[in-house]
């Protein structure tokens, strides 16, 4: 049975178009798996990076915790849709944004402005909207 845990939530001394954002821990059997994060921008403020963000330790991928954690997450939500995005290398991912009944919306260039805020190695995202109601 998961859980998530409250970690942190931040708003203060973030960079310049950051929204704030709470963090969660995935929590299986008294063991953090993973982490998940909800942003509370709108579409447009979360377009690049998705309003949820989801890792799994190496260890314990597998086991559809970001999917689960997601479900658990919804909980929390107050909209009736957020926006996932993943790198459309990221096979894991696409599969946790299929199981979801995400409707895909584009795959987008992630603009030069933004490209510091992203991992080197990614380029564009794909984006996801997940309806809640």
């Amino acid at each position: 049975m998961m859980q998530l845990e409250f970690v942190e939530y931040m708003k203060d001394g973030l960079p310049k178009g950051f929204v704030p954002y709470t963090i969660y821990s995935m929590i299986v059997d008294e063991v953090e798996v993973g982490r998940i994060i909800l942003r509370e921008g709108n579409d447009e403020e979360c377009y690049y990076d998705g309003h949820i963000g989801y890792t799994v330790d190496e260890k314990y991928r597998g086991h559809y915790y970001s999917y689960k954690g997601c479900l658990l997450l919804k909980e929390k939500i107050n909209k009736d849709h957020v926006l996932i995005t993943c790198d459309p290398k990221n096979i894991a991912s696409k599969k946790v944004i299929q199981k979801l009944g995400c409707q895909y919306i584009e795959t987008k260039k992630i603009p030069q402005t933004l490209k510091k805020f992203f991992a080197k190695d990614e380029y564009e995202k794909e984006i996801y909207k997940w309806n809640l109601k």
